[in-house]
């Protein structure tokens, strides 16, 4: 079943579709509203009249979501979600609902930058709570009961993640590169009750990974291309860990189990690791990677950066300086989504990995 198939169906089911850009929002408030995200981040289509209303610095992530919505491939959703990721998705949203004349609902959810304190935390509590009463007006009730039910499948799902994330780092997790992130992937549509049986049946599956040459980390935003991924599985190349917005950079640390859902969603918030898209410092997202390094094994790092996501590459010049200062070998990829990966691409990855596998 496709995406949209299943989406559809879902709204056959008198599910709620709620359309969300990337990258981080309180997802457990929404399947307590029988709402279902479907997350957008790069859907397969080409760019040809979003331009018009955006800048031409602007990254295809944004591109690509305008035009899902200008060629009305969307029309069946029933709302939007717009988190404050970056100033481009603050900028397209106001393009979309000032502009555009969405006829559909947008919600808009503003989460704090660090550095963190307790003022932060009081802010970043306000504005579940308003996201909650924003929402109730179109969907309903928010039921207390339920949404701790789902705060508790959120974190499971959590735990599940990390333990897939933990087999692969240590060969035990028998997918290739594609199926894994096709795995992590689902949760941008899937509702919790049809995505965690998928998560434990592969948990359960203690499989030795196929021969590999080296393991490395990827870092960015999205593991796209998909050609990438499919490129390191043709040479045996394990993708042990990863700095992904869309992969480990979501992961909550499973924590004690609070009496109020929002003070847990807080808490899980503040748990994730840092990211360039929640104002973290280098330094954080330096320690954060030589750790990955350190727990995975991995002898070097591709980051794949899509072209024009200021808060990415505003890191990279010295998280690159630090691997180097390390010994890590480190490979730059600038990409574009749905424009096929290169030739030159291809090569300059193929170099890197036979330089990784003589060292």
């Amino acid at each position: 079943m496709t995406r949209k198939e299943y989406l559809l169906s879902q709204k056959k089911r008198g599910i709620h579709l709620m359309g969300v850009f990337p990258a981080q929002y309180p997802r457990e408030i929404l399947w307590a509203l029988n709402v279902l995200p479907a997350e957008i981040w790069d859907p397969p289509l080409q760019a040809t009249t979003a331009s018009a209303h955006l800048q031409s610095y602007i990254c295809s992530i944004v591109q690509s979501g305008l035009e899902l919505i200008l060629q009305g491939k969307t029309d069946f959703l029933d709302a939007f979600l717009f988190p404050h990721t970056c100033d481009s998705i603050q900028n397209m949203a106001s393009v979309i609902f000032d502009y555009i004349g969405a006829q559909k609902p947008c919600y808009f959810f503003y989460h704090p930058k660090a550095p963190y304190g307790a003022a932060a935390r009081e802010f970043y509590r306000q504005q579940l709570g308003d996201l909650a009463d924003s929402l109730s007006k179109q969907f309903g009730p928010l039921d207390p009961i339920v949404l701790k039910e789902k705060v508790e499948q959120g974190q499971h799902i959590a735990h599940l993640i990390e333990e897939l994330y933990q087999m692969r780092a240590r060969g035990a997790l028998g997918l290739s590169n594609v199926n894994f992130y096709d795995l992590i992937r689902r949760g941008e549509y899937l509702f919790p009750d049809d995505w965690a049986p998928e998560l434990e049946k592969q948990a359960k599956q203690q499989e030795e990974a196929e021969n590999f040459r080296v393991p490395i980390l990827l870092s960015g935003v999205l593991p796209n291309p998909v050609d990438l991924l499919q490129l390191l599985d043709d040479l045996r190349v394990l993708v042990a860990h990863d700095d992904l917005l869309n992969g480990s950079r979501r992961l909550i640390v499973p924590g004690n189990d609070f009496k109020d859902p929002f003070e847990q969603l807080t808490e899980s918030y503040f748990s994730m690791p840092p990211c360039s898209t929640r104002g973290s410092s280098v330094a954080r997202r330096r320690d954060y990677l030589f750790k990955l390094i350190e727990t995975s094994g991995a002898r070097g790092v591709i980051f794949n950066i899509v072209k024009f996501c200021e808060p990415e590459w505003f890191d990279i010049p010295n998280l690159q300086e630090s691997l180097k200062e390390r010994g890590i070998p480190s490979l730059v990829l600038d990409t574009e989504l749905n424009q096929g990966f290169s030739g030159q691409m291809a090569t300059r990855v193929e170099a890197f990995i036979e330089t990784l596998d003589r060292s």
